[in-house]
């Protein structure tokens, strides 16, 4: 019976005159061009068919993101925003990608207009890695989504967390309905 060598073949001797360092690199800028637009989303379809709008019904109104359109947002009212990702051209089917969900303030009175225009101080983006990644990725596509409502400081939290729970925008970490999260913390 020959002997067999144990030695496992070297690249070179299974890829012949392959360059392994020119295809990895030319590998990794591939994926790296494509990846850093990669997101998961979970679309729960039980969780958004649940909110039916009936106990606070919203009127939304959309602008692109940047500052000149900033005036459009109310300086006197409170409320409920989104980040969404979509391109309105016509050409193109009707869609949206939520990215965010939030609140104009959280403990005390803060304007829409207030909140928006944070999106736009250095400071908050650096503290904010998914936020930044968000605006840096697709600001040339982000809507700024923001729905004014007169509620009690309680309810309008409440309303907060029933959509980030039906919705789950991959750059929200806070304020999902603990069973959610539970689930969530499962995988």
């Amino acid at each position: 019976m020959p002997v067999m060598d144990a030695t496992p073949p070297t690249p070179a001797q299974d890829l012949g005159s392959l360059d392994l360092v020119v295809l990895a690199h030319e590998n990794d800028a591939a994926v790296a061009s494509i990846k850093k637009y990669e997101l998961e989303f979970i679309l729960n379809t039980q969780k958004i068919s649940d909110l039916d709008g009936s106990e606070n019904p919203l009127t939304w109104n959309s602008i692109g993101f940047g500052k000149q359109e900033i005036d459009k947002v109310p300086a006197d009212k409170e409320g409920i925003y989104a980040f969404v990702i979509s391109d309105p051209r016509t050409f193109l089917p009707p869609h949206g990608y939520i990215m965010y969900i939030g609140l104009s303030g959280r403990d005390s009175f803060r304007s829409l207009h207030d909140r928006y225009s944070d999106y736009f101080k250095q400071s908050e983006l650096q503290r904010r890695p998914r936020i930044k990644r968000m605006i840096v990725q697709w600001h040339s596509l982000l809507r700024f989504h923001f729905a004014p409502v007169d509620l009690p400081r309680a309810e309008l939290k409440a309303l907060e967390k029933r959509l980030i729970t039906a919705f789950l925008p991959p750059c929200c970490r806070g304020d999902i309905e603990a069973g959610t999260r539970k689930m969530m913390d499962a995988f």
